[in-house]
């Protein structure tokens, strides 16, 4: 084991699982809703007139949700390197 300050020293590996934790928690989640955006997308593309006016509410939603937790997941990201450089 490394002294903190000598040559080769290094986070240990519980250090890093734990500063890209929040980004997990995060990222998990928002490429499931992708994985729906894309799914009613290509519903929508086949869909009847009155199956679209159905799902256009609910992909612009999710669509929305999505956005928003990849700017999340993209953010804790960036946190979690900085973290772990210094």
């Amino acid at each position: 084991m490394s002294v903190i300050g000598e040559p080769g020293y290094g986070p240990e590996p519980v250090v890093s699982a734990l500063a890209y934790l929040p980004f997990r928690v995060v990222y998990v989640p928002t490429a499931f809703v992708g994985r729906v955006v894309a799914w009613l997308a290509a519903g929508y593309r086949t869909a009847s007139p009155l199956e679209r006016a159905l799902i256009l509410p609910t992909w612009a939603v999710l669509r929305g949700v999505f956005l928003v937790g990849c700017s999340a997941a993209n953010a804790l990201h960036g946190v979690a390197k900085r973290t772990l450089e210094d």
